[in-house]
């Protein structure tokens, strides 16, 4: 389906659909986002209100669309994307660094509510992910637009390993917050 995740008539859409083409609903991955790079000062209404739309209030409107369902079955595994950047800051990033911290937070509240209704709710928090917003539109190889200065900066943002992730290393650690091998994980 083609949906606008900031809005909630979409989501209601998406889960009905959903619920009718497959017959139930186990999953719901947030993973919508984005950010505007400046400072505060220099931010417009509509930038700030676009990311906090985007990266919290999406969160919102999908939960509360698929969170009756869940509730219904008495189970039900939700994973949202925050980001490092919710965990530790970066430089002209207030509204994505202050979404994805709430992220993090609202994730921790939810498994609290909706833990005793099996349902389970974690969040990922990826760094630098070499996605086509990386490599350039259409997607190419590698980031060979980047300039040097650009590819050793992301990588090191990752201090340990000194790389980007792959989008299927993100993909993994997901698939195992839903599987059953994580039935006792939730709210991290």
């Amino acid at each position: 389906l083609r949906s606008d995740v900031t809005l909630q008539a979409d989501w209601d859409r998406t889960i009905a659909t959903t619920l009718e083409r497959f017959g139930g609903l186990d999953i719901l991955y947030n993973n919508a986002g984005g950010g505007v790079r400046k400072k505060i000062h220099e931010f417009t209404d509509d930038e700030w209100n676009f990311v906090m739309n985007l990266n919290l209030n999406a969160i919102f409107c999908g939960v509360r669309a698929a969170i009756p369902h869940f509730l219904k079955q008495r189970s039900g595994n939700i994973v949202n994307t925050a980001s490092t950047f919710g965990l530790l800051a970066s430089e002209k990033y207030p509204a994505y660094c202050a979404t994805k911290a709430a992220v993090i937070n609202l994730t921790r509240q939810m498994a609290l509510d909706y833990g005793p209704g099996g349902i389970r709710i974690n969040c990922v928090c990826p760094g630098a992910t070499e996605t086509p917003r990386f490599r350039g539109f259409p997607p190419e190889p590698s980031l060979a637009r980047a300039t040097d200065e650009q590819r050793a900066r992301m990588a090191s943002s990752n201090r340990a390993l000194l790389r980007m992730a792959r989008p299927e290393e993100i993909a993994y650690g997901v698939l195992f917050l839903v599987s059953d091998e994580a039935s006792f994980v939730t709210g991290h």
